[in-house]
């Protein structure tokens, strides 16, 4: 050790162990030689890691492994490598349970609400009613044309008027909604749209600090197989709603509104989102913390695009309002469906029939977990993250909106392997990405620590621990956490491989 550098490591270890930057110029005592800055640098790791010095420096990795790590952590590769992951399962799906007919994918069926005699050209039906992506073929037909009935599909319920965002893209990509091409440009749009989010959870993770493969968490979701493989728009609702909340971090508040109003033109639950926005928002108006801004314009335009689809709805179209029959029958009282729902998937499931098609208790219970391990673990690095309040409000609002207050039609039936419940899952992964991944500075942990104790009263104390502000979340800790929806989604993609 060099003369006097006692009294110097002193000082970097306030720093956590990295060089401060006025320490650039060599702090040389009296008398005593400038040291390297190699030197420096190499004391400096010895003295702010006890027992550095009797632990054996490990190996380096290979070079090959470092050069493909590092050309991995690049959005591009990381969205290359969902689109061919998702892109897999499509062509498996297509062959092994569409027999090569992709129009299946659209799940038209053939009573209640579609009509075959009446589709020009014929496409392929499953049994029963259908899913929802026989609507949005419907209004990539024509989106403009809000009959009751048309092209041979009978509309639902009144909010599919206000949700054909992803309608309206594939109308436009088969050029006016040409029959014969849509059912392929369904397929590719939702494609193009996760290899989108992952590249987008890449930027996002990088911000964080994280690699770029940490955004195939994204894209990680067992809904995923439902959206995908049945043609709904959670992939390009959720795509523009990752690209809204890039765009509201660098400050382009102008397409950041365009993105999430988007989003909500797409799937209205987003929505949700714009009403966190606002109300962050307009709190800190009131307590006079900011002004009104350009910023507002990320819950203006989205909320101002919803009023007015609401509108157009409500005169073209009778009955009951889409926002009245999306409440109604997609809400309900906090934990009224949710609680049975579970029980009900725990007392029926039984282990020994876990690949039966139609048995569908087994799978329900170990979506729910694998959810339920994401949203936990998002609420416990809370105030950790390094997040927006917005997208914090963001993160809570979707819980409340899609789990806990999600009605019968969800918990009730089908789970459909968690597809509504997706933007509860994004957010929590983003909170879970943001939380510092290493040793927090003494500041932090000195200012978390006064925190908890003036906390008035000890009924504080818990949630204070439980919420600590000085958590981290180390990148093999991470990986435990996205394991479980990783597991659950090889679980579930080979089930609708082989079935609808």
């Amino acid at each position: 050790m060099f003369p006097g550098f006692r009294d110097f490591s002193s000082r970097v270890r306030t720093y956590g162990g990295r060089m401060p930057e006025f320490l650039a110029e060599t702090y040389t005592p009296r008398g005593a030689t400038a040291p390297r800055a190699g030197d420096v640098a190499r004391a400096v790791g010895q003295v702010s890691q006890p027992g550095a010095a009797a632990r054996r420096e490990k190996p380096q990795a290979p070079a090959a492994s470092s050069a493909l790590m590092l050309r991995l952590n690049h959005p591009v590769a990381v969205s290359v490598i969902a689109f061919v992951a998702w892109l897999g399962y499509v062509v498996a799906r297509w062959q092994v349970w569409a027999k090569g007919h992709i129009t299946l994918f659209i799940m038209s069926g053939v009573k209640d609400y579609s009509h075959p005699g009446e589709m020009v050209p014929r496409i392929s039906h499953v049994p029963a009613q259908g899913y929802d992506g026989q609507f949005y073929y419907r209004f990539a037909r024509g989106p403009f044309n809000w009959n009751r009935t048309a092209y041979g599909i009978m509309i639902d319920h009144n909010y599919r008027y206000t949700r054909i965002g992803y309608s309206l893209v594939a109308w436009i990509v088969s050029l006016g909604g040409n029959a014969r091409l849509l059912p392929t440009v369904l397929v590719v749009i939702n494609l193009v749209c996760v290899a989108l989010m992952a590249y987008l959870g890449a930027k996002l993770a990088r911000e964080s600090g994280r690699h770029a493969l940490w955004g195939l968490a994204c894209v990680a979701y067992m809904g995923l197989v439902i959206s995908v493989g049945r043609d709904t728009s959670e992939p390009l609702a959720d795509a523009c709603m990752l690209a809204g909340i890039l765009a509201y971090r660098h400050s382009r508040y102008i397409w950041a509104a365009l993105f999430v109003a988007y989003a909500v033109f797409t799937n209205e639950p987003i929505l949700t989102l714009a009403a966190a926005f606002a109300l962050v928002r307009l709190c800190q108006m009131w307590k006079k913390q900011v002004r009104p801004g350009i910023q507002d314009l990320v819950w203006v335009l989205p909320g101002a695009v919803y009023v007015i689809l609401q509108i157009a709805e409500k005169i073209v179209v009778k009955g009951t309002s889409g926002g009245l029959a999306d409440a109604s029958s997609n809400l309900t009282l906090p934990f009224k469906a949710l609680v049975p729902g579970v029980y009900r998937d725990i007392a029926e499931s039984s282990w020994t029939h876990l690949d039966r098609y139609g048995y569908n208790y087994n799978y329900n219970l170990i979506d729910f977990i694998a959810l339920a391990i994401i949203v936990v673990a998002a609420l416990l690095v809370i105030r950790a993250a390094k997040l927006s309040l917005e997208e914090k409000a963001a993160f809570v609002g979707f819980v409340l909106v899609e789990i806990v207050l999600a009605s019968g039609q969800f918990w009730d039936s089908t789970f459909g392997a968690g597809r509504t419940y997706i933007e509860a899952f994004l957010i929590g992964v983003l909170l879970l990405l943001s939380t510092p991944a290493g040793t927090v500075t003494r500041a932090v942990t000195d200012a978390a620590a006064t925190a908890r104790t003036t906390l008035p009263g000890k009924v504080f104390t818990l949630p204070g621990k439980v919420f600590a502000a000085d958590r981290v979340l180390t990148s093999k800790r991470l990986g435990w956490l996205m394991a479980f929806p990783v597991i659950v989604l090889i679980l579930v993609a080979p089930r609708y491989i082989v079935y609808q």
